[in-house]
């Protein structure tokens, strides 16, 4: 009968060794896609530096999106803007006018550092692209093609606060000295709209849990826009993501909004009333500052100044922005 037990107890075992075998495979399949996850997060940049991650105040029953850090002084801001733009645009300068169905990609890639009081720009890269065809290679970078104001001056420009007002060295030239005219009034709106400055609002001081709902108006708009804007936004909270190593909050957004005479660091003012149909926005868990925007938008926008060339037009423009930002060791 032994045999018999022992054959009768082999089988049964079989099971077993083939059960704890599926879980070994399971388990390596798992750490196998975690490994790839973890890497893929990694090269896009949506993977929390462990630093940065120890600062974020997580519990079950939601986030709390800090404004209790001190603010560093030493910041740099890379940050890629890529606007698709498709509309009837008129531009006008000296040399005449023209108006004309606009469908490509604006893109500009710019620099910002911050630190004791001054502020450095410098434009890196500027152009347009005509939309790509299947099957066809990407069109080149045209920079004579900018349905809006082109950028100027890739020459760093430097402005530095005297008192309570921003100003460029006057040994960097007539342009700079222009820049100093126009922008210093506005130029702490630069700075917020930048991620240079903190947020003047920011989130009231509780946990706010995924899938919370809210709407800015008024001067509760002041969380996410700056300058002389009205309108309505309603965001709701859809996940925790992080944008080049930073945590951020993600929420998606609609609504509509107005802006008058905003600058941007080249000189040019623009107005622009535009209705958001869907987007998403990236907001630091640690600061007051907008990290990333993705948002499909109808605008009319009129834009230029400063003896730039004027613009104005209307359309679909689908916007997207990321900052790279990084706080550069003393």
């Amino acid at each position: 009968m032994k045999p018999v037990i022992v054959i009768a107890l082999t089988l049964a075992a079989l099971p077993l060794v083939s059960c704890d075998k599926a879980k070994e495979l399971a388990s390596k399949a798992s750490e196998l896609k975690e490994a790839v996850e973890t890497k893929k997060a990694k090269a896009e940049g949506t993977l929390a530096d462990p630093e940065l991650q120890k600062l974020v105040d997580q519990t079950d029953e939601g986030v709390m999106f800090r404004s209790d850090l001190p603010f560093p002084t030493r910041i740099d801001v890379r940050t890629t803007r890529k606007v698709v733009l498709s509309g009837r645009f008129f531009q006008a300068s000296e040399l005449g006018s023209e108006a004309k169905q606009v469908e490509g990609i604006q893109t500009t890639v710019t620099k910002l550092e911050r630190a004791a009081g001054a502020v450095r720009y410098t434009l890196l890269d500027s152009g347009f692209s005509k939309p790509v065809v299947e099957g066809a290679e990407t069109a080149p970078m045209e920079s004579a093609e900018q349905p809006l104001p082109a950028a100027v001056n890739k020459k760093p420009v430097t402005f530095r606060k005297v008192g309570e007002k921003w100003r460029t060295d006057d040994k960097e030239g007539f342009r700079a000295v222009v820049l100093s005219k126009q922008l210093g009034p506005v130029f702490d709106d630069l700075l917020i709209d930048n991620s240079l400055a903190a947020r003047p609002l920011w989130f009231p001081q509780r946990r706010i849990h995924l899938g919370e709902e809210m709407t800015l108006t008024g001067d509760t708009l002041k969380m996410l826009v700056a300058g002389k804007a009205k309108g309505t936004l309603k965001l709701k909270f859809e996940a925790i993501e992080a944008v080049e190593g930073h945590p951020c909050g993600v929420f998606s957004v609609t609504g509509d909004l107005s802006r008058r005479q905003f600058p941007d660091f080249e000189g040019n003012f623009t107005d622009e009333d535009m209705t958001i149909e869907s987007g998403k926005l990236w907001l630091s868990l640690l600061y007051p500052i907008v990290l990333k925007e993705q948002l499909d938008t109808i605008q009319t926008i009129k834009t230029g100044g400063g003896g730039n060339l004027v613009a104005r037009g209307q359309g679909s423009v689908k916007i997207n922005v990321v900052r790279e930002w990084t706080r550069p060791e003393n």
